[in-house]
């Protein structure tokens, strides 16, 4: 198997062992369907006492205020002064997206890192910060459920019970990792090492912080849970033991809100004289006040300031926050949509009220309200599909979903749902309805590519209903007759007409996607699109951006062509040549927009030599920057031959001088006059370094693209021994050069006397940067700390660029006392990267190839 099919393996074996774990536990409580019974759970649910709920809102009121521990205590940790009020913010909605949307790592990531981003954090602070909230809840959730399993004085006898001869060993070791973790912290001096990565530790009284902050948040959170839950005499240790260790699984899951995962696990560990009807009905109840009511009250929230924001009424404060609202809005909005249609599935499952249905019949014909309740369940199962498009800031699902929000609403109280479940889509719809400015992409529906996680958590949301609606009808016989049955009380043959519904839609949707493979536009060839690459190059003022002119690379451009990318494809993966170039406003769109349509020809993108500017629209659609270098900037303001530090300069300038070396910049048609000679440098030199050209991220020595730019010569004697190409920008911002090439008949000091000399030119010129180009690996220690990226990226720059020689190349750029800024690759990270890093070195290293046709 080759390393491509060996990393779509990997991929799938993950994707596949969770869906095994889900589908398993589901069908462990399939098996036990005898156990309950709807109409006990029902009446569990309506007998619960207004005391009962109030403290449950209460303990979840404290977890949630509890969770701004883990980012106060994370500030303190990075050296930040800390700001309740902000930590408060960021730790409520960061945490109710992770809670309701899964993969809380990497939903409550993006909505810190905007935060704290628009706050003045680096990226390397906000990084810091991430980690060290994740460990101190990992840490403290395994603390807690170790002390409680040493303290439970209660047997595991449940469907799937744990021997009491495991329970205090295994507990006891989850309780010393905190102690250790403290110890280390206590001293520890050079921190802990995994993974290739170097974790700083904070201070031992922090790390007791740490454990407590996660002890109490999830000691509120079970709590809230044991207030719902009648006397099963069970003791709070031994009922919090098993609360942490179904938490633990539906976080692992990654479903949204651990959905199917943390009930089933919670029950088949609990004790067999336990009524599981009662504790159903708990969980259930449970589900709706932890996860739900706080998502339901920051979808309320952010309604209310972006019904400000439109109405004009906001106030400075709202203004500032609109960089982080952008990243909030999608993801919260899409577990709200999720959540809807979810519930209408749900709905669909479950018999209708008896009484509103029979005031239906006096009003409307028969088969009116069986069609409404049909539609309705297929709505929702279209709404599970829309919160997708609605995470990925689509145009037509904002529309779509606040149409079919409002045509569902009134068909719901058809269907006998009551007037609560029209009035929550009437409230959906009216948090939708403001947040229009958040939802701009242009995109088919149909051709998006649903992520693995995405498509897990549609398909359990239908798996949970038709599970559901087998549950509540299990007593009865499904005849084949009873399928046409059209009667008020005709509940088993609507539930499975609508199961048979939902089951073809999401039948024919996934036909869709498998025949209708619309092959997307895979960019455009220089020869083609030369016009605009010139329009756009001309309102850059980035130097490399002339790289474009080579015509070895494939275009991308947004809709209004004001931005492009240039890349090329290796294998699967899409490899862009540095940043975007044009409109930076229209970058972030123009990043998404790669990314999908690589993602629908099944590969992923890299943005080769990416600047720090544009760092959070690489980090947003989910790649992950390292850094392989830093790039020299000369500015020219401040460049000056004068000085003792200037002395060797000038001494080895005038020994060239003294040489009969003159230089000139010799313009776009004078260079044509002297290309048969520069063609004989150039080929001398790439013979005498055993060398070839190279394409991509180098120019190369080819007629066409030399004729774009003026030419810096050296003279010896009235004959050119040295030549360098100028990449200018208009704007004259900044200037660079491109190929370098000299012959035998050169003094040995002619490369600096040509350098000094084009600065000096360019500062004449009005430019205000002179590119010294990369010095890769600069700045990054090479060790066994560093992460396994930077060891893997190395192999770019050694085999891509070796030929010009990079050892030592940072000291020499030093005598020109430049300001050094970082670069990075922006990549998917984890095990991908090796294949990644294959497929960037092919793109580097390969020889020059006109992009033609065929995306090279």
């Amino acid at each position: 198997m080759n390393s491509r099919g060996q990393t779509t393996w990997k991929k799938r074996m993950v994707t596949l062992a969770v869906t095994v774990l889900v589908v398993g536990l589901m069908y462990l409580l399939f098996q036990n369907l005898s156990k309950f019974d709807y109409r006990s759970i029902l009446h569990t649910v309506k007998s619960y006492s207004a005391l009962s709920i109030g403290l449950a809102v209460l303990f979840t009121a404290v977890s949630y205020l509890l969770m701004g521990g883990y980012d106060w205590l994370g500030q303190r940790y990075i050296g930040k002064r800390q700001n309740w009020k902000r930590t408060l913010l960021v730790a409520f909605y960061s945490y109710v997206l992770s809670l309701n949307v899964g993969l809380s790592i990497v939903s409550s990531s993006a909505v810190r890192y905007k935060m704290y981003q628009g706050w003045g954090y680096s990226p390397k602070d906000i990084a810091k910060l991430i980690v060290f909230a994740s460990v101190s809840f990992w840490l403290g959730l395994a603390v807690l459920a170790g002390v409680a399993l040493c303290a439970s004085e209660v047997s595991f006898d449940g469907a799937y019970p744990i021997p009491d001869a495991l329970v205090r060993p295994v507990g006891l070791l989850m309780a010393l990792a905190g102690v250790a973790y403290v110890l280390a912290c206590r001293f520890s001096k050079s921190g802990l090492s995994f993974w290739g990565r170097r974790l700083a530790l904070p201070d031992w009284k922090a790390g007791i912080g740490q454990i407590g902050i996660t002890v109490a948040d999830t000691v509120a959170a079970a709590t809230a849970l044991y207030f719902l839950i009648p006397d099963q005499n069970l003791s709070f240790f031994a009922f919090t033991s098993i609360f942490c260790i179904a938490f633990f699984g539906g976080l692992v899951s990654s479903t949204p809100g651990g959905i199917g995962v943390f009930e089933t696990v919670f029950l088949l560990f609990l004790p067999t004289s336990a009524d599981n009807n009662e504790l159903l009905a708990a969980l259930l109840v449970y589900r709706a006040i932890y996860f739900l009511l706080p998502l339901l009250v920051a979808c309320s929230l952010f309604a209310v300031l972006e019904g400000k924001s439109v109405m004009g009424v906001a106030g400075p404060r709202m203004a500032k926050a609109q960089g982080w609202l952008s990243v909030i809005a999608p993801r919260l909005l899409s577990a709200f949509i999720f959540a809807g249609g979810l519930l209408l599935l749900l709905a669909g499952s479950l018999p209708s009220n008896t009484l509103h249905a029979e005031w239906l019949e006096g009003l409307f014909p028969l088969p009116l309200i069986q069609l409404s309740h049909f539609a309705v369940s297929l709505i929702g199962l279209v709404l599970l599909f829309l919160a997708y498009g609605i995470k990925r800031k689509i145009d037509s699902a904002y529309y779509l979903t606040l149409l079919v929000l409002c045509v569902a609403a009134p068909l719901s109280l058809l269907r006998g749902d009551g007037i609560g479940m029209g009035l929550v889509l009437a409230v959906m719809a009216g948090i939708l309805a403001p947040c229009r400015r958040y939802f701009y992409r242009k995109s088919s529906l149909l051709d998006l590519n649903m992520e693995s996680g995405s498509v897990l958590a549609v398909l359990l949301a239908v798996g949970s209903s038709i599970y559901l609606g087998l549950f509540v009808y299990h007593h009865g016989a499904y005849e084949d007759q009873s399928w046409w049955q059209f009667e008020l009380d005709g509940e088993k043959p609507r539930f499975l007409r609508t199961s048979f519904g939902i089951a073809l839609l999401g039948f024919l949707l996934a036909g869709y996607k498998l025949i209708h493979t619309a092959r997307p536009d895979a960019g455009e060839p220089f020869w083609k699109k030369r016009e605009a690459v010139e329009r756009i190059l001309a309102t850059s003022s980035v130097a490399s951006a002339n790289l474009a002119l080579m015509g070895d690379k494939r275009f991308f451009f947004n809709e209004q062509e004001s931005a492009f990318i240039m890349f090329r494809i290796s294998g699967k993966t899409w490899v862009s040549m540095g940043d975007p170039v044009g409109d930076p406003q229209a970058f972030k769109e123009l990043i998404r927009e790669f990314r999908e349509t690589a993602a629908r020809f099944g590969g992923q993108p890299v943005f080769y030599q990416a600047s720090k500017d544009h760092l959070f629209n690489y980090v947003d659609v989910g790649l992950r920057p390292v850094k392989v270098g830093e790039i020299a900037r000369v500015r020219l303001a401040d460049f000056t031959l004068e000085g003792s530090k200037r002395q060797s300069m000038r001494s080895r300038l005038k020994r060239a001088a003294k040489k009969g070396c003159s230089f000139e910049v010799l313009s776009q048609a004078d260079a044509l006059l002297e290309m048969k000679t520069l063609r004989a440098i150039s080929d001398e030199w790439l013979t005498a370094k055993k060398s070839k050209e190279k394409g991509f991220s180098l120019g190369y020595f080819d007629e066409a693209y030399l004729a774009n730019f003026r030419i810096a010569v050296v003279r010896v004697e009235g004959e050119i021994v040295a030549f360098t190409n100028i990449w200018e920008t208009k704007s004259r911002q900044e200037l660079s050069i491109d190929l370098m090439r000299y012959t035998h008949l050169a003094p040995p000091s002619v490369m600096e006397f040509l350098f000094v000399e084009l600065i000096q030119w360019a500062k004449a010129e009005g430019f205000s940067f002179f590119d010294l180009r990369v010095a890769p690996l600069s700045g990054i220690t090479v060790g066994n700390a560093v992460p396994i990226a930077h060891k893997l990226l190395d192999l770019v720059f050694n085999h891509g660029e070796n030929f010009y020689g990079f050892r030592g190349i940072r000291s020499y750029k030093e005598r020109f006392n430049p300001e050094w800024e970082p670069i990075y690759v922006a990549s998917p990270g984890s095990w991908r990267l090796p294949f990644v890093t294959a497929d960037v070195t092919r793109v580097v290293s390969s020889r020059p190839a006109k992009a033609s046709g065929a995306a090279a």
